[in-house]
């Protein structure tokens, strides 16, 4: 059994030791294409996790728009419809927001109520026609949506 010291000597006399000699040049050089290997990967993973994040997002969104049927993507439609009147009056007009479920003083409160009521009336009336509530709402106040 030979000692580590042994092995050692053994190694130097027989010339089996390899040394190398880089100048400062290469040596810089291996630095530097070590620090872009390193960016290269980081930027791999990065788009990778950026990736994964999107498509997460991407079925997230799927999801808050679909449902089991017709009548679920309706609702979910509806609610996002009828969350636009509030925002444009909050931004555009200044309206206050909601601060109190309770305080039906507030103009938004009450607007968002009749919106919900007058929504629920209409499609609990089985025999409302979509098309006559929306003529009558032009003939009567000059405001008409259409899809183009």
């Amino acid at each position: 059994m030979m000692t580590r010291a042994e092995r050692r000597r053994m190694e130097r006399e027989s010339g089996s030791r390899t040394t190398y000699q880089f100048t400062l040049e290469q040596i810089e050089s291996m630095k530097r294409q070590a620090v872009l290997d390193a960016k290269e990967k980081m930027k791999e993973e990065i788009a990778k996790e950026i990736d994964e994040h999107i498509q997460e997002e991407w079925k997230q969104r799927e999801q808050e728009m679909s449902g089991e049927n017709e009548q679920e993507r309706i609702e979910k439609v509806l609610a996002l419809l009828m969350s636009v009147p509030a925002r444009i009056l909050c931004e555009k007009f200044h309206w206050k927001g909601v601060r109190d479920e309770n305080d039906h003083r507030s103009k938004l409160l009450q607007f968002s109520e009749a919106i919900v009521k007058e929504v629920n009336r209409i499609c609990g009336d089985e025999n409302a026609d979509i098309r006559k509530y929306r003529d009558e709402t032009y003939e009567l106040y000059g405001v008409k949506y259409e899809v183009k």
